[in-house]
């Protein structure tokens, strides 16, 4: 292959996985933005976290300082007696609070039934009950029947009675209900018909007495929307009941308070827009729910016992011109809401919350653009990592992204916490984290492809540039023919079979037979060292020559330590030193008398005592130009009898159980003539 096709090659491949990851990264955009517009559960549970986490980060300026809660607490029960109060005592606590200067008052409670403790009930209860007769009648009607009592001071003003709508047909319906409904100015837009179809319908409602909600200038519902994990984070402002619109309880008692004449609604297509009281427009979902914007945790607002109230101990200055709001926190009394900033959150301190919203203009709005921008956002963060995935490196990917996905985020919440706006980034963070893990994951599999391809090349160019070596140590020996290949695979057969045997176990698995394979073409590379002369020579060695040619394994285990010294770092430490020991003790005899340094036994190599008998089977069955080849029966007697002095016994026995492998081998690859020098 020349140069410019390689390089053509290469680029090509780096062109394919450029596309590859290209590709991969926009189906996996177009997958999260399907994923945004269907949202499986576990999604739209992680986007709510995720609001609940900027809602705790907003640190809320101070609270409206004309809103105050009257609490029926603890300590009130236990001074004035468990909780239903008779209705006149609530009478003196409400007569007490306007007295204070109150300028409206929400009531955190229904009265949907008559008061047990009036006289005129009582009377009865004890005629049916004791056979009694207890006669009340000289005692005026408004003393007998607390109902009364507290009807007449709600008919004084500024009390607010709540009330809870009902939202399915089969649920019983308590009768007829007298409440309070608002001149409401409906402004519809193009495709809008009922101006009524987009607010919650109730179907009925657990309403106050006809007398009490009669006396009362004005009523509100209580009821607020949980969404399903069952957090309070909106509440509707409006509800329609038999085709009119009624207000909650925290719209009402602000309307009592500010006289607020002009209640305007805006619809489109999708459902509510926005609803203004006079100038103030409030932001809205379709429903017509308001996102609350909670002042922080439980008690964020000024808080004062009833108890106190009632014993007179509250200065005026505390409540006059305040909305207050009248509800109880006593435990096994009080209602209470899980809330993003307070899983334990005083239903009556919601009420609180939203006209502190609605005074300071302090809302938290989603706006009918939101959704197009996150969906514009979960595209760009998928391109966004594609390309930078397609193009550089994982580090410089992840650090770019990192400042994308913190630029992100900072940007949702300089949003959220200057202006209200709520705008997730949730999605196009998943989606970017998403992308980068997977593309990553793909370019490492690509990187890991090449990788091994190179190193398979690698250690293709090495056992080719040792066969070189070794072909060419046999192209000066003409007398070896194919002896350097036939000894590889003897080596493997017999420490294949070595392997089995408990001895040799611990010391021969497959990786470690796979390197004495590759290193055995070595154990001759000194012979390059010995002089043609003698390599050639053309008959039997005097002394002096062969004490010449047993210097070829110190001369093979040299030239390996000045490779390793070299290049060691570059190649498997193993390797080399299988070499060198093969190279190096493969003329060793077990009982002592071999060659360089005359070891003995276990002394020897395990190495050097299996290439032993492979060099020796081979030169036996060979034929040189001063001995016939043996036939491989003699061969192997020869070995046999070698056994405790040639050669280690155990291994000879190894040799013995397989010796038909290595006769195949020889057949196989029989010798092959060397080109001349």
């Amino acid at each position: 292959m020349t140069l410019f096709a390689a390089k053509k090659t290469l680029f090509g491949r780096s062109a394919k996985g450029r596309r590859l990851i290209f590709f991969l990264g926009l189906a996996v955009t177009i997958l999260f933005t399907a994923l945004y517009i269907f949202p499986p559960a576990f999604l739209g549970f992680l986007d709510k976290k995720l609001y609940d986490h900027l809602l705790r980060s907003y640190q809320p300026g101070e609270i409206a300082s004309n809103q105050i809660i009257i609490d029926i607490d603890e300590k009130s029960l236990k001074l004035f007696g468990q909780w239903p109060w008779p209705r006149w005592r609530v009478a003196l606590l409400l007569g007490k609070i306007k007295a204070l200067g109150a300028v409206s008052v929400g009531m955190d409670m229904v009265f949907p039934e008559a008061d047990r403790t009036s006289l005129d009930v009582l009377q009865k209860e004890i005629a049916r009950d004791l056979k009694m007769n207890v006669d009340f009648s000289r005692l005026p009607e408004t003393v007998r029947d607390n109902d009364l009592i507290l009807a007449s001071t709600l008919a004084g003003g500024p009390y607010v009675l709540g009330y809870s709508f009902l939202f399915s047909e089969r649920e019983e319906r308590p009768g007829a209900c007298l409440l309070h409904p608002l001149n409401i100015t409906v402004i519809k837009g193009p495709g809008v018909r009922d101006e009524t179809g987009a607010f919650y319908k109730a179907t009925g409602g657990v309403c106050n007495l006809e007398a009490l909600a009669g006396a009362a200038r004005s009523t509100g519902f209580f009821n607020t929307i949980l969404d399903d994990d069952g957090v309070l984070r909106k509440t509707p402002l409006l509800i329609v009941y038999e085709g009119k619109f009624y207000p909650s309880l925290a719209l009402a008692t602000l309307i009592e308070a500010s006289g607020i004449k002009q209640i305007t609604v805006w619809l489109n297509a999708g459902g509510v827009e926005k609803i203004a009281l006079d100038k103030t427009i409030i932001p809205v979902d379709a429903r017509g729910n308001m996102l609350v914007h909670y002042r922080g945790g439980a008690f964020a607002f000024p808080y004062v016992s009833a108890a106190d109230i009632l014993l007179d101990l509250v200065p005026k200055e505390k409540v006059e011109g305040k909305i207050a709001f009248l509800g109880t926190t006593a435990v096994g009394v009080g209602e209470f809401r899980a809330t993003p900033p307070d899983p334990i959150f005083p239903g009556v301190e919601v009420h609180a919350t939203v006209t502190d919203n609605i005074i300071k203009k302090d809302f938290l709005h989603r706006p009918n653009w939101a959704q197009g921008l996150e969906v514009a956002l979960v595209a760009v963060s998928g391109l966004i990592s594609t390309l930078l995935l397609a193009l550089t490196g994982a580090f410089w990917g992840f650090f770019v992204l990192a400042l994308f996905g913190y630029g992100l985020w900072e940007f949702s919440l300089m949003l959220f916490q200057s202006r209200g706006l709520v705008i997730s980034a949730l999605m196009p963070l998943i989606a970017a984290a998403a992308n980068f893990s997977l593309l990553t994951a793909v370019k490492y599999f690509q990187e890991e492809r090449k990788l091994k391809g190179k190193i398979e090349e690698l250690l293709c160019t090495q056992e080719f540039t040792i066969q070189c070596l070794a072909y060419l140590t046999e192209t000066r020996d003409s007398n070896t023919g194919g002896h350097i290949l036939r000894c590889q695979h003897y080596v493997k057969s017999l420490a294949r079979q070595m392997a089995s045997m408990d001895k040799f176990r611990p010391a021969l698995d497959e990786d470690t037979i796979d390197l004495l394979y590759k290193s055995a073409p070595l154990h001759d590379i000194g012979k390059v060292g010995i002089s043609d002369n003698i390599l050639r020579k053309q008959g039997r060695l005097d002394d002096a020559e062969f004490a010449e040619m047993k210097r070829h394994p110190a001369l093979g285990l040299r030239a390996i330590l000045t490779a390793e010294q070299n290049y060691g770092k570059l190649v498997d430490n193993r390797f080399l030193q299988y070499g060198k020991e093969m190279s190096y003790a493969h003329h060793e005899k077990w009982d002592g008398t071999g060659y360089p340094e005359g070891l003995k036994g276990e002394e020897i190599s395990l190495l050097g005592r299996i290439m032993a008998i492979a060099d020796v089977y081979d030169a036996l069955i060979s034929r040189r130009p001063y001995k016939k080849p043996m036939t491989h029966a003699e061969a192997v007697a020869f070995i046999a009898g070698a056994r405790g002095s040639h050669f280690d016994p155990d291994i000879v026995d190894a040799f013995l159980k397989i010796h038909e492998e290595f006769d195949a081998i020889a057949r196989r690859l029989p010798d092959f003539e060397t080109a001349s020098v």
